[in-house]
């Protein structure tokens, strides 16, 4: 008798693509590239002005772009390094989970345990930095709306969610934030597919944001009427006041010594950090490689690319040229009054950030439909941000529970959602506790940022400072890999490759967290007596 065909050894992809897991593979390229847009544009569509004096060093120029431009660009050409890392790892490990899953494999589970454990709390700080910011984007969108047509409700549109400060915290900003946590748990227990529908739909419409602000910003704008206007809504500080206040600290003027400057260990690191915050969630598709549709290589590398190409352009070229347009300086140092860095200003005009399309409104009130439409977009993008970190943070739970790091029942996938609906509870409300920190007065004050509360400056930087295994894994499981588990890359896109992808995507956070996070701890601790 003919013996039977022996059955077929399972195969390196079927070895991670956990089946059993429930998650079925319903995300498309285009969802997949809208996806990550959504993850990391946030607040930047109107408000990217104001991260110029997020990192509190001067600010130079060069050429036609600011110093924040030109961090964007060379982060941007490290960033695809890691984005051909992310392609050709999650080719030959497609499981959702992302670098948990690729450095529990190739160095050793508990660093992956640590490295996902530290990046779930950067992002969920991102999320309560977020949060109040769908807030704020709301005020602002009424304010051009009073600038327009006008009216007592929308001319005190500074007053919504605020205590006596004036500043989103508090009881009303606490209750304002759970409203939005609520709505965005609304979304992000959607079935996966109508989940995705509704990411793409909303990030194209901020996407579209995007080219209306940069048009009308540019074409139907000018500087003259732009601060002939302004006092009139900032009871008389003029334009000429605002950028003279942050002239001493925050404006280094034009450089004449640019390659020094890009190799600065004590300026441009800072402003390198900065923008690692800004870009990280370009790479989130990886994340959920396990539920995206066809050639995993394709989609994954198309998504980040694209991504990151929009991440470049916005935080380049789009917000400097429109800056400059309306007077760099000024915008500049009005960020700084708004982070609470520019001391020289006695209040922060107009009681807001210096939002583009408030700006615009400044110098034409007769496109005020068109500004506050932009405006919405930019309240739509910081709030499509956060379901979309809860889905991907939920997928990291779910390998953690396939992998037994937590009980099973916490990465149970439902039936219905086709996701982990534990998780994405949890993690919902871990973020309500951050944001009570955010609003009362109830953190030990070495934990605190501002008295014994957080602040949105000191949220943002401790999620860059959480997220450091979360940049430099990837580049050291690029370069071990090869020579850990060779089996695992057999077929691998890049294979021959990857080490010098790491090394050289290594060089990069290994440069910005020494100068930029390590160097300042270090000074602090002997400043304190304490090293």
């Amino acid at each position: 008798m003919t013996a039977p065909p022996a059955t077929p050894a399972p195969t390196s992809a079927r070895l991670f693509v956990r089946q059993s897991s429930g998650l079925v593979r319903n995300v498309s390229v285009t969802n997949a590239l809208f996806f990550n847009v959504a993850a990391f544009v946030g607040v930047g569509l109107t408000l990217y002005p104001i991260f110029y004096s997020l990192a509190f060093v001067p600010v130079w120029k060069f050429g036609p772009l600011s110093e924040y431009g030109w961090a964007a660009i060379v982060a941007g050409l490290f960033c695809a390094v890691l984005a051909l890392i992310f392609a050709s790892l999650s080719s030959v490990m497609p499981r959702s989970g992302g670098d948990y899953v690729f450095t529990s494999r190739i160095v050793h589970p508990f660093l992956g345990w640590m490295e996902s454990w530290t990046l779930v709390i950067a992002s969920i700080l991102i999320i309560a930095f977020e949060v109040p910011l769908v807030l704020r984007n709301l005020q602002i969108t009424a304010r051009i709306i009073g600038i327009g047509p006008g009216g007592h409700f929308f001319d005190n549109a500074n007053t919504w969610f605020t205590d006596s400060t004036g500043g989103i915290t508090g009881s009303p900003g606490f209750i304002g934030s759970l409203v939005v946590l609520a709505v965005i748990g609304l979304v992000v227990i959607l079935p996966t597919r109508t989940f995705h529908r509704v990411v793409t739909a909303l990030a194209a419409f901020g996407v579209a944001g995007f080219v209306a602000m940069f048009i009308f910003g540019l074409a139907a704008t000018s500087r003259s009427s732009f601060e002939s206007h302004l006092p009139h809504y900032t009871g008389g500080v003029t334009a000429q006041q605002i950028a003279a206040s942050g002239k001493a600290e925050f404006i280094a003027g034009h450089t004449h010594h640019f390659l020094s400057d890009l190799f600065s260990t004590t300026v441009f690191p800072f402003m390198l950090s900065i923008l690692l915050f800004q870009y990280i969630g370009f790479q989130y598709s990886a994340y959920i490689a396990g539920e995206v549709r066809g050639n995993v290589k394709r989609g994954v590398l198309i998504a980040l690319l694209g991504a990151l190409s929009i991440g470049v352009l916005a935080n380049s070229f789009y917000v400097d040229l429109i800056s400059n347009h309306l007077g760099f300086d000024t915008n500049v140092s009005w960020g700084a009054a708004y982070w609470g860095f520019n001391s020289h200003l006695s209040a922060l005009p107009m009681g807001q950030p210096n939002a583009m399309p408030l700006l615009g409104a400044v110098a034409n009130k007769s496109l005020w439909p068109i500004w506050a439409l932009i405006s919405l977009a930019g309240t739509v993008f910081p709030f499509l941000l956060c379901p979309v970190y809860i889905n991907f943070i939920s997928r990291m739970q779910l390998a953690w529970s396939l992998d037994r790091q937590v009980p099973e029942w916490f990465g149970n996938v439902s039936e219905r959602l086709r996701a982990p609906l534990n998780a994405i509870l949890a993690t919902l409300g871990f973020t309500g506790v951050l944001l009570f920190f955010q609003s009362y007065n109830a953190l030990p004050h070495f934990l605190a940022t501002t008295g014994n509360k957080l602040n949105l400056a000191g949220t943002a930087w401790f999620s860059i400072t959480m997220a450091i295994l979360t940049w430099t894994m990837p580049g050291l499981n690029a370069l071990l890999v090869r020579f850990r588990r060779p089996e695992l890359i057999r077929n691998a896109p890049f294979r021959k490759a990857l080490p010098w992808l790491g090394l050289v995507w290594l060089v990069f956070p290994i440069w910005v967290y020494v100068f930029a996070v390590g160097k300042p701890i270090e000074k602090s601790l002997r400043g304190t007596g304490r090293l």
